[in-house]
Parts: structure tokens; sequence; C-alpha cells
């Protein structure tokens, strides 16, 4: 994405022509240049006579690439604080921005000019233009020029952010998603109203750069999701480079995630450039990012905060313009609130959260999910020895639709897989489906193990209990919810009925 720098030109940036500093608007041109991310267009305001301005203007034009784009406007002030002078004056600078280059990511300088130029840019950029600001400040001691990106952690009146709301929504859709683009990027994901909610927020997370949490039960989606927002990105032309967090081994998880420096550690032979560096301009898509140890999700932190890391045995830090993606089926509430997960790390990832409901709680997406993936599987098994391509038998479907589906989406695939493969002929029977079904354990001297082999979650193994007995109550019951909560050893009914609609038995 193209970049724009709107900014007042101050009394440091003059003196910049003959003096060792660069001023604070030649050092942001300088760090966006040293980031990679140079500005592609300019617009400078000045409240000094063309004389005055002159001398800076050629010196800066010789410092900036021949291509660039560059507006100069002049005002005129009463005085340097007259703020009912100064917001129009910004106002008309952005308007005339957002006209002339509605694609290019607007950049605010805060630093020049004068605290009611600066409280203005903050205004406005927080109301009706939303842009990425910076700051910049002189070292004396060092003699450098330092720049940094702001957050403004507040917001202001709802009369004013809806104006910002539509406005940056419409810019980025007209920069990158055209509504065939948009609806390319989620066609994988099929659904009849179950994922309604969940998809309309994915497709407004998907045009806004910032980190999104995908929750749900394993094998519901969320990759699928992840590369789908990816792909409706403006950043759908960079990497999508998805990691497994549970699947990174401990001692080279650091290693992995940030790379590392040659000789850093007993086999590290030479540099590895690591996630972080891999995703530079795409998104990381870091799945079960609850079974981060502590450790390194304080080293997350940092690169989510500055957008820097440091590879393990390097001595600098390294830049990398990602957009984080990360998804966990784990209660991270509750893990904060246990100390295993960092509240600052939540929060921070916690921007555009989207839940993907169980495929149990989505019955009205079941004929035509299964269409779908009958479809994949159909094409992974056509170029296999006498394979015929597989319809379903119309009992299969009442055989599915009974069926709880604990695995989700990717159970129900396996099943069909295992299925299609098993049945000869060109209909798969009640009687193959059935058979290619894995039935989880749910005796007591399975689930009450004597070890504890691996991980397990203790909260997943008491919803599984839920769901095996209650559908049995209420059978035993004909139905009677009064009664089944009596069988249960529950309080009332209504306690069985929250129990449910949290299980989602229907």
């Amino acid at each position: 994405m193209e970049r724009i720098l709107i900014t007042w030109i101050g009394s440091h940036d003059l003196a910049a022509v003959e003096g060792e500093s660069p001023g604070p608007v030649y050092a942001a041109i300088q760090d966006a240049n040293a980031a990679g991310r140079p500005f592609k267009a300019f617009h400078f305001l000045y409240n000094y006579s063309e004389e005055v301005v002159r001398p800076y203007r050629d010196w800066l034009s010789e410092k900036l690439p021949p291509d660039s784009l560059i507006s100069y406007r002049p005002v005129s002030l009463s005085s340097p604080s007259a703020y009912q002078e100064i917001y129009p004056i910004a106002e008309k600078a952005l308007i005339s921005v957002d006209k002339d280059f509605p694609e290019f990511q607007r950049t605010v300088h805060l630093s020049p000019g004068t605290p009611a130029m600066t409280a203005v840019w903050i205004l406005l950029v927080k109301t009706r233009f939303p842009s990425v600001c910076i700051e910049s400040w002189y070292e004396k001691g060092s003699g450098k020029q330092h720049v940094n990106s702001v957050e403004l952690p507040f917001d202001i009146d709802a009369r004013f952010t809806n104006e910002a709301i539509e406005r940056s929504d419409n810019r980025l859709m007209r920069l990158n998603l055209e509504e065939g683009e948009m609806h390319n990027a989620f066609e994988g994901i099929v659904t009849e109203g179950g994922l309604g909610e969940a998809l309309r927020k994915a497709k407004k997370m998907a045009i806004r750069d910032v980190p999104v949490l995908l929750l749900g039960e394993t094998g519901t989606g969320k990759e699928v999701f992840a590369k789908a927002i990816h792909q409706g990105s403006t950043r759908s032309n960079g990497a999508f480079v998805a990691v497994n967090c549970g699947a990174l081994p401990r001692e080279l998880a650091e290693s992995l995630l940030f790379g590392h420096r040659k000789g850093a550690f007993t086999g590290a032979h030479r540099d590895h450039s690591g996630f972080f560096a891999q995703a530079d301009r795409g998104t990381l898509f870091l799945d079960e990012i609850g079974e981060l140890s502590l450790d390194l999700q304080v080293k997350l932190l940092r690169a989510l905060q500055e957008k820097t890391y440091t590879p393990v045995g390097g001595a600098e830090s390294q830049r990398s313009d990602f957009r984080i993606i990360a998804a966990t089926h784990r209660d991270l509430m509750q893990r904060v609130s246990e100390g295993s997960f960092r509240e600052d790390l939540f929060y921070r990832l916690a921007v555009g959260v989207i839940k993907l409901p169980a495929l149990r709680s989505r019955p009205e997406d079941l004929d035509g999910l299964v269409d779908f993936l009958m479809e994949q599987v159909n094409d992974e098994l056509a170029d296999q020895s006498g394979y015929q391509r597989k319809n379903i038998h119309h009992s299969v479907r009442e055989i599915i639709a009974s069926h709880s589906w604990p695995g989700n989406i990717r159970e129900l695939r396996s099943t069909l897989l295992r299925a299609a493969v098993w049945t000869d002929g060109p209909l798969i029977e009640p009687a193959s489906f059935e058979e290619a079904i894995l039935a989880l354990p749910t005796s007591s001297r399975e689930l009450l193990a004597d070890t504890i082999t691996q991980p397990i979650d203790i909260n997943v193994i008491c919803e599984e209990v839920e769901r095996h007995y209650i559908p049995l109550a209420l059978k035993q019951t004909g139905g009677n919810k009064t009664k089944a909560a009596k069988l249960l050893g529950l309080k009332s009914q209504q306690v069985l009925t929250n129990k449910m609609e949290k299980l989602g038995i229907l």
C-alpha cells in the first residue's frame, strides 16, 4: 500500500538546512525508508513566508526521490495557536488528501508545529479521518532524531466516530476489495446461516489491519477463516504463514518464531529467518496460541507492540510488517485468571474477536456442508485406481444430523473420507457410514485414566460426559426436561436447559 505523509513544517525543520539535526519531517522520511516502507506522496502545510520556506523546499527536494508526489500549501494564521483557524485548514488538507489519494495510507506527523496544531490533528484523526500518527523528538546528547508511532488510547463521541468508521471502511473497500474479490476470499466457507455472524465479522475484520482472535472448538474451521481473512485483506499478495504453537518444541520455539543467528546455540550452523520475518508484509497465523509459554508470550507482546523482535543470538532488533491472526480452543479468559496467559497480551490480541460455533449448533448448515465436503473427498480420491465418485444415501444424512460430531468439521470430513474408501459402489449406504464413524470412549474406566500421558482439557472431558448423558436422560423420560433434570441430579429443568444451550444440544 502506498503511503502519504501529512504534516506542518515547523521551525526545527527550517533549521535543518544549516543544522546538524534533520528536523522532525525529514527524520520521519528517513525512518520510513529504513523500515522499507517509504512515503510516495507528501502534503505540507506552513505558516511562513515563501522567502523563509524556499531554502527548505529546495533542500528537501534534493533528498526525495524524483518521482515523489509533493504538494506545499501556504496558509495565513493570525496566531500559531488560533484553533478556530487551524481546524478548518487541517480539515481541508485531509479532505483534499482523501480525495486525491484515496488508495494511500495516511500518516500524520504530530510533532512539527505548535501544540494547537497537534491537538487539531488528533481531533480530526480520532473522529473523521483515521490515520497512522507518528511523533519525533531530538536527543541532544546523541544528536539523534527519534521517530515513533503514536497510539491514541481514547475514544471520542460516537457522532463523529460513525463517520470515521464509514469513511475508513469505504476507503479500504475501494482500495482492495471489489465485491467479487471479497466473495472469492470467503467462498470456501459453507453456511446457510449458522456461520452468519462469524462470517459478517470476518469480512469486516478482513479490511481492517488489526489483530484477530478466532475462538472455537477443535475442527471448527479456524484456519479456513484465517486464510479467508488474509485473502480478503490488503495483505493478500503477501505470505500467509501458519504456525501451530502447540507443536513447537519448547527448546526451539523462540528460534522458530523469531529466528536465530549463526552460532547462537549448538547446531545453529547458519542464520535462520523465523516465522515473523517470513510474514513480513503478510499475515502470521498463530494457531493454538494458548499453548505458548509465558516467556514467549512476553516476547510476542513486544513484537506486537513495536513490530520489532530480536533473533536468538542477535544484538540488533529486526523489523517486520506483519498482521497477527491468533486462534485457540482454550478459554483464554480463564487462563488469564489462572495466570497461565498474560492479560496484556490477551487484550492486545482480542481486537477483532470471532467465535466459531460448533458443528452441532449449526444444523441448518449440515446438508450444504456435507455436499461440499463430499465434493472435496471425490476430488481427492479421483486419481485412485478404480475409484467411482460417490453420492450419499438420504438415510446417511439423517445419521449425520443425529451425531454430535465432537471433532466438528474435521471429524465429519474424515468420516466421509473413510466411508468413501470403504464403499465400492457409487452410493454410500447407512451401514458403511456407521462403520466409518469412530466413537469416542465413554466408559468411566477410559475417561478416568490412571496416568496423564499428554496434556488434557478437563473442561472438554466434562462437556463430553454431559453430551453423552443429557440426550440419554431426555430419551429415557420422553423429552420431559423436569424428569430428565431429576434423573441427572440437577436442581431444576432450567439448569438442564442452560446446559443444553451451552452445549448446543437441541
